[in-house]
């Protein structure tokens, strides 16, 4: 509680209250029945007035008795205009049917009336949401209790009905902050109707409520009547005191946490309503279906370059309600069509917007490409071009290629003392062509020309093979019987030859066996020699020792 003070007004009754830059503003009902004036009462904001000078925050500042607001059970401060607007509830006077009351917001003097739709509903709550500059009202009962949402003009542009009427009968006035309506129960008793309520605009129901607890000697003395929002999460409730011509005000801080509303087309994001708290950032993710590609995104309804954010977007310091949307489009998809003579082409090709497509075209036998027309322009081609290829896909094209046939050559074989099976024959150019000569009976190629030269063949071969043929060639090939006889008596050569090898052979084995035996014999020799000195040498040795012996005997 942040203070009380006195309603002036000993017959009325505190039903309304709301903050403007200078003054709490509240509203004191004279009369619920007739349509006696009722009292505003500016109590001051800040510790200065509007000239600067000190004053006493929550004192009296002035008020103003001169038009009856039917009851004024809502009301709400428009910056914009400096404007209050009250909303009425009865209708004491049929003439305020759907009536809201337009204040000035200095000096409190009533300026006109608006009636908010046909007339048919009367509203008790109201607030300014100066983010989206429209107003919110709350319908009575006859409306089950529903929220409609204003333009700054009071034209109703959308309702938002929970059937509040069924869930929950003690409504007495709300608030909007951010997506969230704040609405304070109809009155303080305990276990029933202290509870206040939180609804979600975006997703249309109530997410939360919540036990209201006021500070003081006795809660349940108060009735709530008003609440305002001074500054985002900083709230401002005003209470009757029962049997008393007072009230008090209660303040309320709140962890700001800020909204991240999200959304996409032809693809997934982030969950929407992300709440985030007040100086975090927040990242928000998104993908496009198969086949799509993203189109825009629009931030805060501003669209901004994709370029630079094409799977995600992050929002830092929050420190406001955001907006995303990402949609995403059909990525085109282009046609290249195709003709050809001669050959075979790919009949309807397609492929994705700035893909690669490469169109692939195969001549007939013995045909080769001969021009290739793309988009109606010549492109250059060679006899190997085989496809073209559009890097970047960026609309519908057409191709036209047309096939010329490959040059072809003749080739004529002569043959002596043999049969050709076909000559002249016709070839394509770039071919290779082999002979197909049946010799005649014991005969072998001995000699072939080309054109009359001379052209290599190996030993063995019948048949010879030109490859990749250019012109028209002209085959000389000659076969000629085999020399038995000769070929006998070569035999006979060869093998007398390989009977002197074997006897060479086996002579030169008989001499290295008979060099390595004298090689043998000299080495015992050798060794017998050694033997017989030394036995020499033991024999001579054993003689002196004898002599010796008997020259010392004969000396004793």
């Amino acid at each position: 509680m942040v203070t009380e003070s006195s309603i002036i007004n000993e017959k009325g009754w505190l039903q309304s209250m709301c903050a403007t830059d200078q003054y709490i503003v509240c509203l004191v009902n004279a009369s619920k029945k007739t349509t006696e004036p009722d009292t505003l009462i500016a109590f001051y904001r800040n510790t200065t007035d509007a000239d600067g000078n000190p004053v006493e925050q929550y004192s009296y500042a002035f008020s103003v008795t001169e038009t009856d607001y039917e009851h004024g059970n809502g009301m709400t401060y428009n910056p914009n205009t400096q404007e209050i607007a009250i909303a009425g509830l009865f209708t004491n006077d049929p003439s305020n049917a759907g009536a809201v009351f337009i204040v000035d917001a200095n000096t409190l003097h009533f300026k006109r009336k608006v009636q908010v739709g046909n007339g048919s509903i009367n509203f008790f709550g109201i607030d300014y949401v100066p983010e989206k500059d429209q107003y919110v009202l709350m319908a009575n009962r006859i409306a089950d209790y529903a929220f409609y949402f204003t333009d700054s003009n009071f034209e109703i542009v959308n309702k938002l009905n929970l059937h509040l009427s069924y869930s929950r009968s003690s409504f007495q006035d709300f608030c909007v902050s951010g997506d969230s309506i704040i609405s304070i129960p109809y009155m303080q008793r305990e276990g029933y109707m202290n509870v206040l309520d939180v609804y979600s605009i975006s997703q249309q129901k109530r997410v939360g409520s919540y036990y209201l607890t006021l500070p003081g000697h006795d809660a349940f003395e108060v009735e709530p009547e008003g609440i305002c929002q001074l500054e985002p999460g900083h709230l401002l409730m005003a209470s009757a005191i029962i049997g008393t011509t007072r009230f008090r005000l209660y303040e309320a801080t709140l962890p700001l946490v800020h909204s991240v509303t999200t959304s996409a087309e032809n693809g997934k994001i982030s969950d929407s309503n992300l709440e985030i708290d007040e100086g975090d950032s927040c990242t928000v993710s998104y993908a496009c279906d198969d086949d799509h590609r993203l189109q825009s995104l629009i931030v805060d309804g501003e669209e901004v370059d994709i370029s630079q954010y094409p799977l995600s977007y992050t929002f830092t310091d929050v420190q406001e309600d955001h907006t995303i949307q990402a949609i995403f489009e059909e990525i085109p998809v282009y046609t290249v069509s195709a003709s050809a003579s001669h050959g075979q082409v790919e009949a309807s090709s397609s492929g994705k917007e700035h893909h690669a497509l490469t169109v692939s075209f195969t001549p007939e036998e013995h045909y080769v490409v001969d021009t290739l027309t793309v988009d109606g322009q010549t492109v250059p081609v060679t006899s190997d071009t085989s496809g073209y290829t559009f890097d970047d896909l960026a609309s519908d094209h057409t191709i036209e290629v047309t096939f010329k046939p490959v040059p072809s050559y003749t080739i004529t074989v002569n043959v002596k003392n043999g049969t050709v099976d076909n000559s002249p024959v016709t070839v394509y150019r770039g071919d290779s062509y082999t002979t197909t000569v049946t010799p005649d009976a014991s005969c072998i190629l001995r000699s072939c020309t080309v054109d009359g030269k001379e052209y290599p063949f190996r030993k063995g071969e019948q048949n010879i093979t030109l490859t990749s043929i250019q012109a028209d060639h002209t085959i000389e090939l000659v076969y000629s019987q085999v020399d038995w006889i000769l070929v006998f008596l070569i035999g006979i050569l060869v093998l007398i030859v390989i009977l002197l090898l074997i006897l060479f052979y086996l002579k030169l084995r008989r001499w290295r066996r008979k060099k390595r035996r004298k090689q043998e014999l000299r080495q015992m020799r050798q060794k017998d020699i050694a033997f017989f000195e030394t036995l020499e040498q033991i024999d001579l040795k054993g003689s002196q020792d004898s002599y010796d012996s008997s020259s010392r005997l004969d000396k004793h």
